[in-house]
């Protein structure tokens, strides 16, 4: 909440500017659109904040709802329930219920003022929305850093649809290890996830599936409790852009639980069945042909094994099936 406030304190000054504006400008007459793109963390405080005696307020966004994206992680295991972390936008009031487009903006033409959609629910659906004030707050796409088979084999944990996702998938894995018929080996492969970044997106799905380990699957699936491994793959420091106390603290949290490692590796290109990683130096990380699972940053991956080998003088780590 604290790292939020500056942005909050300055969408409450801003909407204030531009509400005395747009007065100044009418005179107290006809209302102004303005038209927010976005129910993320900006378009939202900027909704909530704006006067909306002074602005008919469009919202266009593919997503009908504000996420509380540091909790969506704890969605992934069932700490909480995906209602839990998001309020629908809706429910914030629209002077009329067609202020809201649950489109998304393709286009935008700043001489005629008026922004091109496309309708995330009939994609043959397109249209235009004037404006007299815009506001830009669509966020970002996450960084895949043109790792090569990341788009097409992984999930992002960005959108509750991709936390809901990870968790069929987890609770799939776990079912199907239960299942006659499935080796040792196989099991091992079901029970193996891998999360590439240590940033805090990183580290927080890490420990909230560590927490989901010894609490719940300790007594829904004792037998397979210490078959599962979790690994975490970065390339620099945990946590880097924070505290260097934190950072250590983290690091030591982490190597203290058994089902655990942290591995440091750059990761060069995904494939359906195998990851290929460049090591920064020599760790004991595991024999060849362990079967996993992969999450890049916290991304969901098929099935794989790993093979430790060099190239060019580097340590390499291929996984293949």
């Amino acid at each position: 909440v604290d790292m939020c406030r500056p942005v909050t304190v300055f969408v409450k000054l801003w909407a204030r500017g531009l509400a005395s504006a747009a007065a100044l400008r009418t005179g107290g007459g006809e209302r102004k659109r303005l038209v927010i793109l976005g129910t993320g963390w900006a378009g939202y405080s900027l909704f909530q904040k704006v006067n909306k005696r002074i602005f008919d307020v469009i919202v266009i966004s593919p997503r009908n709802h504000f996420l509380f994206t540091p909790l969506l992680a704890s969605t992934t295991v069932g700490t909480l329930e995906f209602r839990s972390i998001i309020e629908p936008i809706r429910n914030k009031g629209f002077r009329d219920e067609h202020h809201f487009h649950l489109s998304s903006a393709v286009g935008l033409d700043p001489e005629r003022q008026e922004v091109e959609c496309v309708s995330t629910l009939d994609s043959r659906l397109s249209y235009r929305v004037p404006y007299d004030y815009l506001v830009i707050g669509v966020g970002a796409n996450p960084n895949d850093f043109n790792v090569p088979g990341v788009k097409e084999h992984a999930f992002y944990l960005k959108e509750i649809s991709h936390a809901r996702r990870i968790r069929n998938q987890i609770l799939t894995n776990f079912e199907l290890a239960t299942q006659p018929g499935i080796s040792e080996e196989e099991r091992k492969r079901l029970l193996h996830f891998v999360i590439v970044g240590g940033g805090p997106t990183g580290v927080e799905f890490g420990a909230e599936f560590y927490d989901f380990l010894n609490q719940d699957v300790g007594k829904l699936y004792p037998d397979e409790q210490n078959t599962v491994q979790i690994t975490l793959i970065e390339a620099k420091d945990v946590l880097s852009s924070f505290d260097k106390k934190l950072r250590a603290y983290t690091e030591r949290l982490i190597k203290k639980r058994k089902s655990m490692k942290i591995v440091k590796a750059f990761v060069t290109s995904v494939c359906t069945t195998y990851v290929c990683a460049t090591h920064l130096q020599i760790i004991n990380y595991c024999s060849s042909n362990i079967n996993m699972h992969w999450i890049y940053p916290v991304q969901f991956l098929s099935h794989a094994n790993i093979t430790v080998g060099e190239k060019n003088g580097k340590k390499t780590t291929t996984q293949q099936r």
